[in-house]
């Protein structure tokens, strides 16, 4: 019988756990909503009794992508205040102990790019930046086909690399300027009240900029301006063979990927001007398929 892992997807509003089969199939799940403000304690306990309805004999390790900063030892270093008192927690030693099983912990979005690398976008490159487009933009670096964590968990993380629009605007880390300051679904709502005073969401500004809105295209053409060139001299740095983006935000489709396309080679150096910009062909399951693969691919001590 082939190995089945246990996959958990902890985000700020829903927990997903699942088996995860070696092909990415998910076999059966379970989902509840996350306790974001009672703390680690009852977001452990969710995750375990929604784990223990999956139980099964050919389970042998769990994988884990939770929101947060991951240090090596699958410690939360860091985290938004979107699940209360999550920083500090020692997921990976919590979970292998409630579990019985070795736990390997990855960030949200560097489970994704691993989903998108390994069965996805990037399937049969040696490389790829992922980036997720959502309420913030997270990002992940996959080559070949293990996501590359960084000294401290943060490798990939655009989303906080500097814009080249200065308009002071607050990055939700506490930095200035930054690209989820600008290309977020967040940010271009917040764009688009400052602009008009209304307050909408992304998809009604879609349908506006489709109707040629001049407000509603121009909080798009600056969150793809930004975002392109953000690619651009990011992958001078990590020389990527395709950018895969993701996320709620690619709703917006050629509106905000041709223009990001165009900005995108004119910040890059050489041959990466044809670096492909592709969207992600995985939607909201691809953090529990890759935390599950995460797991398969991590060996017998889990990690």
């Amino acid at each position: 019988m082939s190995e089945v892992a246990l996959a958990v997807d902890i985000g700020g509003t829903k927990i997903l756990v699942g088996l995860v089969a070696a092909d990415g199939t998910i076999l059966r799940s379970e989902q509840a909503a996350t306790p974001a403000r009672e703390g680690p304690d009852a977001i452990i306990a969710t995750v375990v009794a929604l784990a223990e309805k999956l139980r099964r004999a050919d389970v042998t390790r769990c994988g884990v992508g939770t929101a947060g900063v991951v240090g090596e030892d699958g410690e939360i270093t860091s985290a938004t205040d979107h699940l209360s008192r999550w920083a500090g927690t020692p997921l990976r030693r919590r979970l292998a102990e409630a579990l019985g099983l070795p736990v390997t912990v990855l960030n949200d979005v560097q489970a994704v790019g691993l989903c998108e690398a390994l069965l996805g976008a990037a399937r049969g490159h040696r490389s790829a930046l992922m980036l997720a487009l959502g309420t913030g933009v997270g990002g992940a670096i996959a080559r070949n086909g293990v996501v590359e964590r960084g000294a401290h968990g943060i490798a990939g993380s655009v989303g906080h690399h500097l814009s080249p629009v200065r308009r002071g605007r607050r990055c939700p880390c506490g930095g200035v300027d930054h690209l989820e300051a600008y290309a977020s679904g967040t940010a271009m709502q917040e764009a688009y009240r400052e602009r008009t005073g209304h307050a909408l969401g992304l998809r009604e500004i879609a349908v506006l900029a489709q109707a040629d809105d001049a407000d509603a295209r121009a909080v798009i053409a600056e969150a793809a301006e930004v975002l392109g060139a953000v690619i651009g001299s990011a992958n001078n740095v990590i020389d990527a063979e395709i950018v895969v983006v993701g996320g709620g935000v690619l709703a917006l489709g050629d509106m905000l990927l041709a223009p990001a396309r165009d900005a995108a080679k004119r910040e890059a150096l050489g041959a990466s001007r044809t670096v492909q910009i592709v969207p992600a062909r995985y939607g909201p399951t691809a953090c529990l398929i890759g935390a599950g693969l995460a797991a398969l691919q991590s060996g017998p001590a889990g990690g």
